[in-house]
C-alpha cells in the first residue's frame, strides 16, 4: 500500500493512464476497482482505504503495485474514485 498524499504524487502515473487503453469499474466493495487494459486483456484489482488518523492509502494487484510503486492503473482508478467519494458525501 501506498500513502497517497497530494495529487502531484500521482502526475507522471495519470500521464501514463491517459496514455493507455484503460477500462476503470468499480465493484461491489466500496473504494475498490477493476483497471482492465483493453490492448492486452489484463486486468488488476485497486484498492483504496482511510485509516482512523486520516491518512490515505491505495494499493493495485500489479507488479508495480506489489512493489511500492504508483502505477497508472492506481492513478486511473483514483480519477472515479474521487467522483463516487463525492458523490455519496452529497448524498
Amino acid at each position: 500500500m501506498i500513502e497517497l498524499i497530494n495529487a502531484e504524487q500521482l502526475a507522471k502515473a495519470t500521464e501514463r493512464a491517459k496514455a493507455a487503453n484503460l477500462l476503470v469499474q468499480p465493484t461491489t466493495v466500496f473504494r475498490q476497482y477493476r483497471v482492465t487494459n483493453r490492448d492486452n486483456g489484463n486486468q488488476y484489482v485497486v484498492n483504496f482505504f482511510v485509516r482512523k488518523d486520516g491518512k490515505r492509502f491505495g494499493g493495485c494487484t500489479c507488479k508495480g503495485g506489489a512493489a511500492g510503486h504508483v502505477c497508472k492503473h492506481l492513478a486511473a482508478a483514483a480519477g472515479l474514485h474521487v467522483c463516487i467519494a463525492a458523490q455519496k458525501q452529497a448524498a
